[in-house]
């Protein structure tokens, strides 16, 4: 295969040792790309306030004045892994993978190495074109952490499209969930689980109760739920008496989460109850949820610079969380891209190298369609 600037710049961000407030690497090797690029560069400080190693990127490229100023984000960070994640080219089946015993970090390694090419043709091309502001931000993978200590009135930028959403080239995410985590302690009795089972209560038992009374996963159309983590006991020998489950529910309709929420709150109240115990539950919300309408400047520009290219455009909303719903709260409109991956955070993700391509090049036309 012969070298492509896209495809090598994807394959050595992905090799990097990068995971969740750990984006020391990554950060610096985009400041030096982004430099070599002709962009002014700095890094805000939204690592020390995070308790991370790297702040979000915030770089600019000159244009010409009284061309609309519009901003790209990605995001640095991916999900924990081994860090030592090992691209592979397939070129028989026109994709990159991890060698399978990692996830391969496309999300949003493609993110970020398309908007690198989407400068580096502006660049070349020598096109007339306004201002380009780009944010690549930290700890996305955890909350969005990066994006929710970012401040916004540093931007020019009011619009805003966001490399960072699952599917194929051409999905335009117009719409993101409001998300909350929960924390939900239930309490039992312990008790010598040989000699004296009878005077404990498991809590176990009684979280077991509880969630096979509670629905999760697809809630609704737009609405989800999980229970992801459980830590609970000591020993084989003592009744637990202490157990604690963490979860998440996601919904775009704000009174439907909340009706959820008060629900997985009440069951284990009442099942605890029943059992002879008792049950607390704490939540917080992580982020809200964005709707940007169809005929928004931002959709209409996404589509004409597609539409030049000869790529299907299509609109629809996303169940995961991006950037985007914070940029949406404070002032720009952002609407998210499809860099081409899937089956992300997982060890069969995957990224279309022609999509990829394609991305870069679906960069470039929109800078250029915003300036023309």
């Amino acid at each position: 295969m012969p070298v492509i600037p896209i495809l090598e710049d994807f394959l050595a961000l992905a090799r990097l040792n990068v995971s969740p407030l750990k984006e020391r690497a990554i950060a610096d090797d985009l400041k030096g790309r982004l430099t070599a690029l002709g962009l002014a560069v700095e890094e805000d400080d939204a690592g020390g306030r995070i308790g991370g190693q790297a702040g979000n990127l915030i770089a600019r490229l000159p244009g010409e004045a009284g061309r609309p100023v519009i901003m790209f984000s990605a995001h640095m960070d991916r999900v924990e892994n081994h860090g030592r994640i090992q691209p592979v080219v397939d070129e028989a089946r026109g994709v990159i993978t991890s060698d399978g015993t990692s996830i391969l970090g496309a999300d949003d390694v493609a993110g970020l190495a398309a908007i690198l090419d989407g400068l580096r043709r502006v660049r070349a091309a020598g096109r007339p074109h306004g201002e380009v502001e780009v944010v690549f931000s930290v700890a996305e993978e955890i909350g969005l952490l990066g994006a929710r200590n970012l401040d916004c009135g540093r931007l020019k930028a009011r619009t805003a499209f966001v490399l960072d959403c699952g599917g194929p080239l051409g999905l335009i995410v117009n719409q993101a969930p409001t998300q909350y985590r929960f924390v939900i302690t239930v309490h039992g009795r312990s008790a010598h689980a040989g000699i004296a089972p009878e005077t404990g209560l498991s809590a176990i038992r009684v979280a077991a109760a509880a969630l096979t009374r509670l629905p999760e996963g697809r809630l609704s159309p737009s609405a989800t739920s999980n229970f992801g983590l459980i830590k609970a006991g000591q020993a084989t020998n003592i009744v637990c008496e202490l157990c604690e489950i963490k979860g998440e529910a996601r919904s775009t309709d704000q009174a439907e989460v909340t009706a959820y929420l008060d629900l997985v709150r009440r069951v284990f109240h009442e099942t605890a109850a029943e059992f002879g115990g008792r049950a607390e539950m704490e939540n917080s919300l992580e982020y809200l949820a964005f709707r940007v309408e169809e005929d928004h400047p931002a959709i209409v520009l996404a589509k004409r610079a597609m539409k030049n290219l000869g790529l299907n455009a299509r609109v629809a909303g996303s169940g995961g969380g991006l950037d985007g719903n914070f940029f949406n709260q404070r002032g720009l409109t952002a609407v998210g891209l499809a860099p081409g991956y899937a089956q992300v955070h997982t060890p069969r993700e995957e990224q279309s190298i022609a999509q990829l391509i394609d991305c870069g090049r679906l960069v470039a036309e929109i800078i250029w369609e915003a300036g023309g």
